[in-house]
């Protein structure tokens, strides 16, 4: 059960907006912002370590339904998970739940990762939930292949 760090998700109230602070500290601009009609979200990939698929994710809500609207509203955006890439999301998945691992959301289909990186898969990128403490949420990628 290997697990290697894709991204860092941060809610933020205007990508745009957020993405320029991370340019000004010296980050490269970062992928288009592209919709995400299953999650309600927009997000925007920067990445941080060259030469490494590392990135920020920056998710800012669609509408007042998206899952992270109220983490904006409470928490004023900011840290919202961890994203490691798996081999294989349902055996893993299947894990964490036999370990007690709260699942969020059961692996799912996620072309908008496949079209914000701009990647050409047969399969489509799939990714799932989880909480892994009261207030720590990952998620677990398993990219298109």
């Amino acid at each position: 059960m290997g697990f290697r760090l894709d991204h860092i998700g941060l809610v933020v109230e205007n990508i745009k907006e957020f993405a320029e602070t991370l340019y000004a500290l010296g980050l490269k601009p970062g992928t288009e912002q592209v919709p995400n009609p299953l999650q309600k979200v927009s997000a925007s990939f920067v990445n941080v370590i060259d030469g490494q698929d590392v990135y920020i994710e920056l998710l800012e809500p669609t509408d007042s339904y998206s899952p992270i609207i109220n983490f904006l509203k409470k928490e004023g955006g900011g840290l919202h998970h961890l994203c490691f890439e798996v081999d294989d999301i349902e055996e893993t998945s299947a894990k964490l739940v036999h370990k007690g691992f709260q699942m969020v959301s059961p692996p799912e289909d996620c072309a908008a990762y496949d079209e914000n990186l701009k990647l050409e898969c047969k399969n489509v990128t799939r990714i799932a939930f989880f909480l892994i403490s009261k207030k720590i949420l990952i998620e677990l990628i398993e990219k298109g292949k």
